[in-house]
């Protein structure tokens, strides 16, 4: 006779998320994650790239609350607003820190910080990390908006260029 393979299994939370859809519609609610799993390893590892979502609501619907299965495919970014999720995994933030500036599909451009090597390609740091990338104090460029560390679909980054750091003073 066997024993269950506690083991095995990881402990899970329940986490809130806010998910941007390639239509410009946004997403509320919670998934469920290991305690020890970063944002961007969660939607990268979705099998068939379905993700459960739960109290999960379109907000300008004001509908009520319920369970959601998103296609990630269609996802632009997502965002933990209480800031109790960890984005990027470890491992990537111990690689250099390198700000950025995304053009993503829509028009919608953002700065922040992405974890690679100093002398990485940011081409093969984007072929490498899979279907979503890690971007670390994102603020909208345009108003300069705080979004915080996002998750960003990597086929919805229509352009990506190294940002110059601003001259101090400015």
């Amino acid at each position: 006779m066997t024993s269950p393979a506690t083991s095995r299994t990881r402990a899970q939370e329940s986490k809130r998320i806010h998910v941007v859809m390639r239509d410009g519609s946004l997403l509320e609610g919670s998934i469920h994650i290991a305690e020890d799993m970063s944002l961007v390893a969660f939607l990268t590892s979705r099998k068939g790239g379905y993700m459960n979502m739960v109290d999960a609501r379109r907000p300008k619907l004001q509908e009520e609350p319920g369970h959601l299965i998103v296609q990630t495919d269609l996802v632009v970014l997502v965002s933990a607003p209480d800031d109790n999720l960890q984005v990027v995994g470890q491992a990537s933030a111990g690689a250099g820190e390198r700000e950025v500036e995304l053009h993503l599909t829509g028009g919608k451009a953002l700065k922040g910080k992405m974890f690679m090597a100093p002398m990485q390609r940011m081409s093969d740091y984007l072929a490498h990390c899979g279907k979503f990338a890690g971007l670390v104090e994102a603020v909208f460029s345009a108003d300069g908006s705080m979004l915080g560390d996002v998750a960003v679909n990597t086929s919805a980054i229509a352009m990506i260029r190294e940002a110059r750091p601003a001259a101090n003073g400015e």
